[in-house]
């Protein structure tokens, strides 16, 4: 195995357990470079210089991730900025600040004495459990390992029987396969979301439902503490995370790029029309989905989905043909096509991108914020920021069944113009095939996250400058140079686009340019 986790030397427990599961791919000391680190624990002085000296590009649970997650406070601040709802006590069984040592004393989360953490419950301490379960009606405690769920367990709390407030809370139960409720597909989600939140790789989250059906995230540790079964199951994560590494390094052909940008159509007096009055479900040209309050859905969004290829031009030129189809079903040519975030309150768009024949990993995921959701973020028109963090979240994906990928769907819709588009494509290829070198993570900085989220693009202006040099050392920047250099003037201007603007005499669709409606040459 290529991949070794380094764990703190003063960790014994931890040792014992990975090591009998993990064998010689598990230790103190770095042997010589392997092709991807994990880290468990925070790392003594003597591995913090080995670290800071190694070349290793691939590190997952890096030791300002884990310090983070550590300080409850800190961790539920940044939980906050990306509409992670938390519930903190200042004072209260707050984890220290620094030292895997000092992390074990009367913290709740024992890396070595489990009496209160067995393979059964899979809790952190029974006074915090007495102290919680009184506000929720179930709570969660799920272990996450690179975006993979290893195991959930749960326990429903009594909120009408008074009695129970001076005695143990009922203990928690492993979640079987025919037991994922609406309460553990949110914990479930949240978890995912509240790892990678953090800055981490991996995690064991306390998740809980208030009466009032909201979720809440109680603590995400960084170390989860391990017995027999834990370590077995984080281990077998581990031996898959690098067999899927091995695949992706062995990998020769190029991504291949597909999409589901949405927009809105938009009567002569500016209000919404239903797509799904001219448009199905199904085809290159379709209407997609808004769940409103009380789970009712409407579907008001038009949604084009082109043919998928490698070739970000041959791409852009099948989404216009997907638009062409679209112009045809629509018919009413007084109806304008609006793209963006938000152009009318109430209705976010997003602009999906789907990648196949490449291995979705946390690595990828970061680069695509870094490299492309941020600088992206500086050109977006002013209503745009009105639709995160509830969406455009950073690192939101959901994997596809259908092309065995998955989408990218942080990015609002894009389709405001033929050299936007283009730019994005071009730029997510790039990433695609190339993020091992793509390493800067100015969104790691909990400052620059808020000012992505709230919009605020002269704060992110630098960040973004610094990120050039980068894309233009990589491999694929010369022949998608073409395409990236009119978006990258556009965002070195920061030039918003126009959210309200009908798009389609950018992409000279009917009644604009009569004389092309019908072919399929690339207008871009």
């Amino acid at each position: 195995m290529k991949v070794f986790v380094l764990y703190a030397e003063e960790d014994t427990r931890t040792a014992r357990l990975l090591a009998k599961e993990l064998g010689k791919a598990a230790g103190t000391t770095i042997p010589g470079y392997p092709s991807a680190l994990i880290i468990w624990g925070l790392p003594a002085e003597e591995q913090s210089s080995a670290l800071i000296s190694s070349s290793i590009k691939r590190v997952l649970q890096s030791p300002g991730a884990i310090q983070l997650a550590l300080d409850k406070e800190a961790a539920s601040k940044q939980l906050a900025v990306h509409g992670i709802r938390t519930s903190h006590r200042p004072g209260t069984d707050d984890l220290p600040r620094s030292g895997s040592a000092a992390a074990e004393r009367g913290t709740g989360i024992s890396l070595h004495g489990l009496s209160e953490y067995g393979s059964r419950t899979g809790v952190t301490s029974s006074s915090e459990g007495r102290r919680d379960s009184r506000n929720y009606t179930h709570e969660f405690q799920v272990h996450v390992f690179h975006m993979e769920v290893l195991t959930v367990f749960q326990r429903k709390n009594s909120l009408l029987l008074p009695g129970l407030a001076g005695s143990d809370a009922p203990s928690f139960q492993e979640v079987g396969a025919d037991r994922h409720t609406f309460h553990y597909q949110r914990a479930v989600r949240e978890s995912v979301k509240a790892v990678y939140a953090l800055g981490l790789d991996y995690g064991h989250v306390h998740v809980a439902i208030e009466p009032s059906g909201r979720t809440v995230v109680l603590r995400v540790h960084p170390v989860p503490a391990l017995d027999a079964k834990l370590a077995a199951l984080y281990a077998r994560a581990i031996e898959r995370y690098a067999a899927s590494l091995a695949e992706e390094l062995a990998r020769t052909e190029p991504a291949v790029l597909g999409s589901d940008p949405e927009f809105l159509l938009l009567s002569p007096g500016g209000k919404v029309v239903s797509a799904s009055k001219y448009l199905g479900r199904e085809g290159q040209a379709g209407c997609d989905a808004i769940v409103l309050s009380g789970h009712r859905v409407i579907m008001p969004l038009a949604e084009l989905r082109p043919q998928p290829s490698s070739d970000p031009a041959q791409l852009a030129a099948n989404l216009r043909t997907a638009m062409i189809a679209a112009a045809r079903q629509i018919g009413n040519e007084s109806l304008a096509w609006v793209a963006g975030g938000m152009p009318l309150p109430g209705f976010p768009l997003g602009g999906h991108v789907h990648f196949s024949r490449c291995w979705l990993n946390t690595h990828l995921l970061r680069a695509l914020d870094n490299y492309l959701a941020l600088p992206l973020m500086l050109i977006e028109g002013e209503s745009t920021a009105r639709r995160r963090p509830r969406y455009g979240l950073l690192g939101d994906y959901r994997r596809q069944r259908s092309h065995g990928g998955f989408e990218y769907r942080t990015l609002p819709s894009w389709l405001v113009s033929p050299h936007v588009t283009l730019g994005v494509f071009a730029l997510a290829r790039l990433i695609a095939d190339g993020y091992e070198e793509l390493r800067q993570r100015p969104l790691d900085d909990i400052a620059l996250q808020r000012a992505y989220y709230q919009g605020e693009k002269k704060l992110l202006a630098e960040a973004v400058e610094g990120l050039w040099p980068d894309l233009e050392k990589a491999a694929l920047y010369k022949e998608f140079a073409r395409y990236i250099k009119p978006l990258q003037k556009q965002i070195r201007q920061m030039e918003g686009w126009r959210e309200l603007t009908d798009f389609r005499p950018a992409w000279k669709i009917r009644p604009f340019s009569r004389k092309a409606d019908d072919r399929q040459e690339n207008m871009v």
